[in-house]
């Protein structure tokens, strides 16, 4: 009884709310405010059974033939005289061009303007924000934003790590990193900053140590066990989620700043994982792999995409496919409306994700995912 007091207790503190994952069943760690919580807390007996509980909540639909795919909708609600037409819908996305390795061709879409073109008023109250953000991000050390990740990799830690998410005892540090990577790109194409540019290629040279001392291509603020622990359907705090941002942060580094060394590491990083995915997936099944996914990814599919647009690499073309997570996609292409009790950070990625699919290598289904999925929000979840 003091157990079930004290959790209700910490989920009433957090503010948190229960959301679900493709089985619909509500799972409070889908809330990070409530995971890092529950992991500094000092109550290990809750601790422990909460986590143990929360392991087997990771029951997932697997899309590995027709018959599992059509199952998605629900018997009652899927007419008979719909049933080929969505099984004619599967069987095109399984072998349309979007798994042919070739890039959509962009003539149909609105050209970005880069931002490298464009300079705000430094009068204006968007030029003010931007002048805010710059000097927020040129307070930030490089020492103290990386110590995590020279500590995984067994170098010397000179400086003093981050606190909160990026403490050296949180399972979510080094995503703060991928965001600084990200926003000093961004920026340094906005104002051409020198200084800051030179502080962003110091950051990922101190990272490209480290991946270089690992010497698998894997690069993180922890060890690549917390994989282990993902890939056994284990309890651990978004891995993916942290790597995706690592990674997104080194392709906008090449992308708007031109460090080839960022494109060279993040390249390595998808390569290691390719592996790492490959094998799960030949050690066990399909299966196994997508009932990972039920843990935050991120979006990892989004980053393989945009990646893939610049080496062409069939393996980063394969690797986003398989973090397009089918139990939630396969939701959205029947146009079915179960949005209620998602996790947002978790599922708006993925979404993102599938509308780069669409992008890159035009598969229509695809864009009728994304196309549906924010008309639903619009019109009954916002």
């Amino acid at each position: 009884m003091k157990i079930l007091v004290v959790f209700v207790v910490m989920v009433l503190f957090c503010d948190c709310v229960m959301t679900k994952e493709c089985t619909n069943t509500p799972t409070q760690l889908s809330s990070h405010t409530y995971r890092y919580a529950l992991l500094n807390s000092k109550n290990k007996t809750l601790k422990q059974e909460v986590l143990t509980l929360s392991s087997h909540d990771h029951d997932h639909l697997t899309p590995t033939d027709d018959s599992a795919w059509a199952s998605l909708l629900p018997r009652k609600v899927l007419k008979q005289e719909d049933e080929f037409s969505w099984m004619m819908m599967y069987r095109q996305m399984k072998n349309n061009n979007g798994g042919s390795g070739k890039v959509r061709d962009s003539g149909s879409f609105l050209n970005e303007v880069f931002l490298g073109d464009v300079r705000l008023d430094s009068d204006s109250i968007h030029g003010q924000a931007q002048q805010t953000n710059l000097e927020y991000l040129m307070l930030l050390d490089g020492d103290n934003l990386v110590w995590s990740f020279r500590k995984t990799a067994g170098l010397p830690t000179p400086g003093v790590a981050y606190g909160g998410w990026e403490s050296p005892n949180q399972e979510l540090r080094g995503h703060f990193v991928g965001h600084y990577l990200s926003a000093t790109a961004m920026m340094w194409a906005s104002t051409g900053n020198d200084t800051l540019k030179k502080k962003m290629t110091a950051v990922v040279s101190a990272l490209g140590e480290c991946q270089e001392k690992m010497g698998t291509g894997y690069l993180s603020a922890f060890p690549s066990e917390f994989f282990d622990r993902f890939e056994a359907v284990q309890p651990v705090w978004a891995p993916y989620y942290t790597i995706h941002k690592i990674m997104a942060g080194l392709v906008d580094q090449y992308v708007f700043a031109g460090n080839d060394q960022a494109l060279k590491m993040v390249t390595q990083m998808a390569d290691y994982f390719y592996k790492r995915v490959q094998n799960v997936i030949t050690k066990y099944t399909i299966e196994r792999h997508w009932r990972s996914l039920n843990e935050e990814t991120g979006g990892m599919n989004d980053v393989m995409y945009r990646l893939y647009t610049i080496t062409g690499n069939a393996n980063h073309l394969l690797l986003a496919h398989l973090f397009d997570k089918p139990c939630f996609l396969g939701l959205l292409a029947i146009k079915a409306d179960e949005l209620s009790g998602f996790h947002a950070n978790t599922h708006i990625p993925i979404v993102v994700g599938a509308q780069r699919r669409y992008e890159v290598t035009g598969d229509p289904l695809y864009k009728e995912i994304g196309t549906f999925f924010m008309e639903t929000v619009n019109s009954s979840h916002s």
